[in-house]
């Protein structure tokens, strides 16, 4: 996954305060998922009074491939993974799956401008299967990567599946969802075809690459049609870089670790929507050929976190967006620019 993020929206983001609770005092812990480390740059685990330990929401989204929204009103996030819907209140010992309430023996909260939720209770929510060391103050998550049958499955079945993930919500509390055709009713179908023709584009064209035979110009001129200039790309491995910069970063690292990706997103018009932001959903089937350094590319982007030579499917909204004032950019661009991917499913294994 990787955020694109306006230069202006980041000032924005400098200047905005979020409200803040406190809690008793801290134990610290490591949270290791399938086996690796977990890196928390920031914000930090902690086991609460309730001797839980609690994580910071981002980590959910991270690691464990969840989509995370809030709801600033009711003081509400909502994770969505592979199907599930899974809802806390801050401050409030429930948990909702599936719109089934469960108890919990604690609660999410709100500390130092961040959201904390208890990451066993989420964790298994999910299907994950938790275990801790009290010795050491270790969490063991580890997740179920089941395996995909697509053999049998069109790509109209596909397209019919997608359509029945529910819907990503935003992440800024408004409460706003419109499908594809109130899309075309407001731009038109030659606009959507547009729209949903650069999201399966780009996913086509970032990760379809073989450093035996690419031509590295010609890639990164492919690559800088998706994005604006003056903006920063956020990869997985969590550092920020001029997009230019990222570009030739990635194609470079294209070369050294000797990668090979091979890559079909499956989408169409039906498949657009909005929240308040523009995403197309599509089901990525990818296989990663060649790479000989797997420990870098886990870390740069969670499509590496599989085994080489094998076939893995997850589904998959790329986000786009009108960033103002592109027209000024120095190289020419979509009408639309890749703003971020959003799992919608974890990464699985293709039968």
């Amino acid at each position: 996954m990787k955020k694109v993020v306006n230069l202006m929206v980041v000032v924005v983001m400098m200047l905005t305060a979020m409200m803040v609770s406190t809690v008793t005092a801290e134990t610290f812990v490591t949270v290791k998922v399938q086996g690796e480390t977990v890196d928390f740059p920031d914000a930090q685990p902690f086991i609460d009074a309730n001797n839980r330990t609690l994580v910071p929401i981002r980590f959910i989204s991270e690691a464990l491939g969840g989509q995370v929204s809030w709801d600033g009103d009711l003081q509400q996030t909502t994770i969505t993974y592979d199907n599930k819907v899974i809802k806390l209140v801050i401050n409030k010992k429930e948990i909702t799956v599936d719109d089934e309430a469960q108890v919990m023996d604690t609660q999410a909260i709100l500390k130092d401008s961040r959201t904390y939720v208890p990451v066993r209770f989420v964790s298994e929510a999910m299907g994950a299967i938790v275990e801790w060391n009290s010795t050491n103050y270790i969490v063991t998550i580890t997740l179920k990567r089941d395996t995909v049958d697509l053999e049998e499955m069109t790509n109209e079945e596909i397209i019919q599946q997608l359509q029945e993930y529910p819907y990503l919500e935003n992440d800024y509390g408004m409460d706003f969802m419109e499908d594809d055709e109130w899309l075309i009713n407001r731009y038109g179908e030659d606009k959507i075809k547009e729209f949903v023709g650069i999201g399966k584009n780009y996913m086509e064209t970032f990760y379809n690459v073989d450093y035996r035979t690419y031509n590295k110009v010609d890639y990164i001129e492919k690559l800088k049609w998706f994005f604006p200039e003056s903006s920063i790309w956020i990869a997985d491995d969590d550092i920020e870089r001029d997009t230019e910069e990222h570009i030739i970063y990635w194609t470079d690292m294209i070369t050294d670790k000797q990668i090979s990706i091979h890559t079909e997103f499956i989408t169409d018009e039906t498949c657009i929507y909005t929240n308040g932001r523009i995403l197309i959903r599509g089901r990525m089937n990818y296989i990663i050929e060649s790479c000989n350094d797997m420990e870098w590319l886990k870390k740069y982007t969670r499509y590496g976190n599989v085994e080489l030579g094998k076939k893995y499917t997850c589904v998959v909204d790329v986000e786009i967006a009108n960033f103002a004032g592109h027209s000024q950019e120095k190289w020419k661009t979509a009408e639309r620019l890749i703003s971020d991917e959003h799992f919608i499913t974890p990464i699985k294994e293709v039968k």
